[in-house]
């Protein structure tokens, strides 16, 4: 009973794979399947305050266009979830600062939920 209890509860946790370039812009009808899973590892090994907007786009590819943005913000999403109507319930976006200069100055994930 032990061992099937702890074979659950590590199911459960938070499935997280390590960042591969072939796999970031991967979608199936507009839905990145591979982006909410590589983003911790992405934010922690491979993005780094201060690369160019030309280094940032040949790892991670051209930013989506998002409206509403602050000015020298992108956006990539991770993740979008419809549930049963035609308007998102559910989003999650990884948003990178750029300074004057196009330098990554910063980046975060947002979250936005109905």
């Amino acid at each position: 009973m032990i061992i099937l209890s702890l074979c659950f509860l590590s199911a459960c946790g938070d499935k997280q794979v390590e960042f591969e370039q072939s796999k970031w812009n991967e979608s199936i009808d507009g839905f990145y399947q591979f982006r909410e899973v590589m983003v911790k590892d992405l934010m922690e090994n491979h993005l780094e305050k201060g690369m160019t907007y030309r280094q940032l786009t040949d790892l991670i590819g051209k930013p989506e266009n998002l409206a509403n943005l602050k000015i020298n913000t992108i956006g990539y999403t991770l993740m979008e979830d419809y549930g049963w109507d035609i308007d998102p319930v559910e989003t999650k976006t990884l948003m990178v600062e750029l300074t004057n200069d196009s330098l990554v100055q910063d980046f975060k994930i947002e979250q936005w939920k109905k």
